[in-house]
C-alpha cells in the first residue's frame, strides 16, 4: 500500500510539473528561469545531440545558470525528460471541421503521431512511466478517442482500442529508428543460410518471399499501416455486426 501511495503521490509531482509548464509563458516575458525555458533548452538538446547527452549539469550551462538553480523548478532528470516528451510532443493536428469519416481521422492520428517519432526519435528512448498525464499528450489521445467515440464503440472499448494504437505505432516506430538497413537487406540470406526447413518449414518458405530477400530496405512504413488498417477492418466488422443483431432484435 505504501509503493502504491508513493507512486500515486509521484504522479500527482509529475502531472502538477507538466500542467504548470504549459502555464509558464506569462512568465517566460520576463526573461527568468522557470521549468518552461528548462524544458524548452532541454527538448532542443535532445533534438540536437540526442537524450543520452542531457542532464540537469548540460542544461544549466546551456542556460547560463548553476545546477541547483535547475533543481529548484524540476525535481529530477526523471521528471524532466518525463516534461521533456509532452513538450515535444505538442499539439495534434487539428481535425476538420465538420468531421469526416471516422476511420479516416483515425488514420491521420496514426500518421502524425508516427512521422513525429521520425523526426524526434530520441522520444522513443525515453521510459514509459504512466498513461498520458501531461496536457500536450493528453491532447493527442483525446484526438484518438474522439473518431472511436463517434464510430459507436462500446465506451468500456475505447481506451483500450486507443492505447493498443499509440503503442504499437511507438513500438514499431522505434523499430523504424533503430533499424540497420544493411542488416535488414542481408535478412532473407541469414535465414537461408541458418534454418532448418524441417524445423522452420514457413520462415524457409517466406526467406524466398519478397520483402525477405537481399532488396528489403528495413522500411517498417508498410507493416504499420497494414496493420492498422487489419485492426478498423476488424472493427468496422464488429460495429455492423452489432447494428444487424440489433435490428434483428
Amino acid at each position: 500500500m505504501e509503493d502504491e501511495a508513493e507512486g500515486a503521490s509521484d504522479l500527482g509531482r509529475i502531472a502538477d510539473l507538466l500542467w504548470r509548464t504549459e502555464g509558464d509563458r506569462r512568465e517566460d516575458a520576463r526573461l527568468r528561469l522557470s521549468a518552461r525555458r528548462i524544458v524548452t533548452a532541454a527538448v532542443a538538446l535532445a533534438d540536437g545531440e540526442g537524450l543520452e547527452v542531457v542532464s540537469m549539469q548540460r542544461v544549466a550551462s546551456e542556460l547560463g545558470y548553476t545546477t541547483m538553480a535547475l533543481y529548484r523548478h524540476i525535481p529530477s532528470k526523471e521528471h524532466l525528460v518525463v516534461a521533456m516528451v509532452d513538450a515535444a510532443t505538442g499539439r495534434p493536428p487539428v481535425p476538420p471541421s465538420p468531421p469526416g469519416a471516422w476511420r479516416s481521422e483515425v488514420e491521420a492520428w496514426v500518421h502524425a503521431v508516427w512521422n513525429l517519432y521520425l523526426q524526434r526519435p530520441w522520444m522513443l528512448r525515453a521510459p514509459t512511466l504512466s498513461a498520458p498525464v501531461g496536457p500536450n499528450e493528453m491532447a493527442w489521445f483525446e484526438a484518438l478517442l474522439s473518431p472511436l467515440a463517434r464510430a459507436g464503440i462500446a465506451r468500456a472499448e475505447m481506451i483500450p482500442i486507443a492505447t493498443f494504437i499509440s503503442s504499437a505505432v511507438r513500438d514499431l516506430a522505434r523499430v523504424a529508428t533503430e533499424l540497420d538497413p544493411a542488416g535488414a537487406a542481408a535478412y532473407g540470406q541469414v535465414l537461408a543460410e541458418r534454418l532448418n526447413p524441417e524445423q522452420f518449414p514457413v520462415l524457409c518458405s517466406l526467406a524466398a518471399e519478397d520483402g525477405l530477400d537481399e532488396d528489403e530496405d528495413g522500411d517498417v512504413t508498410p507493416i504499420v499501416r497494414y496493420g492498422i488498417e487489419r485492426l478498423l477492418d476488424g472493427i468496422e466488422a464488429a460495429l455492423d455486426s452489432a447494428t444487424k443483431q440489433g435490428e434483428m432484435g
